[in-house]
């Protein structure tokens, strides 16, 4: 049995950008637990904000909870910059002034209140994670609470005379409707790109795309494997582990888009023909020159072409070129979107079709870098059901190993200890935020990663705090 949250004492961890973040030294909380795991947060927004932000630009940090998007968000601006960090749990608030003054942060300024609809005071649900604290409205009280001060955007405009703000997060456990209507005069005034939660608990919170959507704002997903914004379908089921959207005005699109960094709907309309004719130098990108540079792809190359010489796998080769022209960093936006776009709806098919060979794992990865992650996390599971069942996998044909990290190991022999150690990672990187919501599950699938020879630091560090967590051997 796990023992029990211990918040009295304190430490420091360190995020891959070099933030320092005080968090509670427990093992039982979110936050610490996977900054130790990941020595980052789990989201891609966070990668995202770390490359669009500015120096002295300004930024707004709604639910800042420890500090890690604001931390990384004052890093970006510089001392130039400003970040207003809002925090109401005075417990969390502490710690959060402890981040601010460990990263010596001139920049940012503490508001120790909750953004809501109308000025005022309001009871808050206080939970061992504090990334849960939810203001009371009409639904049960936890069985700690803390009343806390709420203010309103346009108050905080006028109060800290904002003139420009060129970014808001929003973070409020099902209070961003309140924290919009609270601010009408603000969003209409400025125009930040908002990044806001959808996700709170089980429900998703797809009504705020047409609430932003009315006060002028166009909402956008990140596509991980461009670390770009591309417009949201809101008529579209949303992926199972999508937890945020970002969303802004045209004027801040055009900007965004001219710096590589979003693509807008008009941006979106370039035909296959643009494509074809030559946006990477060449129809497609070249699957070969992108495979053959990695080693497994060196060392398989003769046994590929045997195979291709079949003519059996040309949709597989249409995908791989497609995601090879997606790779190429030279190639507008909007052409590489479509290549990606293009090789996982042939790879979606393809799979459905004859999932042979390891075109599961192709999929996987490309799915990942679409954002499907719920389809990567399903192929995945399949192929490793597969590979354990038959004590075989036939990698004959060209594919995509699983995760990047893996492009660069020497595969070895067994080829077949590769994969599966290849698989068996992006499983547990894909199939759940952190292994801190996976517990003891996780502890065989490390194990096995580790014996097969191919474990990370990361996958190492997961296994010493599964242990460490439920005092296992």
């Amino acid at each position: 049995m796990a023992a029990g949250p211990n918040t009295s004492s304190r430490t420091t961890l360190t995020l891959i950008d070099g933030a320092q973040i005080v968090v509670p030294d427990s093992l039982e909380l979110i936050t610490p637990y996977v900054l130790r795991e990941q020595e980052d947060w789990f989201e891609d927004e966070i990668k995202f904000l770390r490359r669009v932000l500015r120096p002295g630009q300004t930024a707004v940090d709604i639910g800042a909870n420890y500090g890690v998007y604001t931390a990384s968000i004052a890093r970006a601006v510089g001392p130039t910059g400003s970040v207003w960090a809002f925090e109401p749990a005075t417990e969390t608030a502490s710690y959060l002034a402890d981040t601010i003054a460990a990263n010596a942060f001139t920049q940012v300024v503490l508001e120790r209140s909750a953004l809501s609809r109308v000025p005022g005071t309001a009871t808050l649900n206080l939970t061992p994670h504090s990334e849960l604290n939810s203001l009371v409205r009409g639904g049960m009280q936890a069985a700690t609470t803390e009343t806390v001060r709420l203010v309103t955007l346009d108050d905080c405009m006028a109060s800290y005379g904002w003139q420009q703000i060129d970014f808001v997060k929003i973070d409020a456990e099902g209070e961003e409707m309140n924290i919009l209507e609270g601010g009408g005069k603000f969003l209409a005034s400025q125009s930040p790109l908002i990044q806001y939660e959808i996700k709170d608990g089980n429900s998703v919170h797809l009504e705020l795309v047409e609430a932003f959507r009315k006060l002028g704002y166009v909402s956008y997903q990140l596509v991980p494997g461009l670390d770009a914004l591309v417009p949201f379908r809101a008529g579209s089921a949303a992926d199972g582990f999508l937890l945020n959207l970002f969303c802004c005005k045209d004027d801040q699109a055009a900007q965004l888009a001219a710096r590589g960094h979003l693509l807008r709907e008009m941006d979106l309309t370039k035909t296959w023909k643009d494509r074809v004719r030559g946006v990477f130098g060449s129809p497609r990108g070249d699957w070969r020159q992108m495979l053959t540079r990695m080693p497994y792809g060196r060392t398989l190359a003769p046994a590929w072409n045997k195979t291709l010489e079949g003519g059996e796998s040309r949709d597989v080769e249409s995908a791989l070129s497609d995601y090879a022209g997606s790779r190429e960093k030279k190639a507008p936006l909007a052409s590489r979107f479509r290549a990606l776009e293009a090789s996982f709806a042939t790879l979606t098919a393809v799979c459905a079709r004859e999932p042979t060979y390891l075109r599961l794992g192709s999929l996987a990865r490309v799915a990942r870098d679409w954002g499907a992650r719920h389809v990567a996390v399903d192929a995945l599971n399949r192929l490793c059901n597969a590979i354990i069942r038959d004590s075989h996998c036939d990698a004959s044909e060209p594919f995509l190993a699983p995760g990047s990290r893996f492009d660069t190991l020497i595969p070895g022999e067994p080829l077949g200890d590769w994969v599966l150690a290849g698989v068996l990672e992006e499983l547990e990187l894909q199939s759940a935020f952190s292994s801190f919501y996976t517990g003891v599950a996780s502890k065989p699938r490390l194990e096995a990663i580790h014996k097969l020879g191919f474990a990370s630091p990361e996958m190492q560090r997961r296994l010493a705090l599964v242990n460490q967590r439920f005092s296992l051997p």
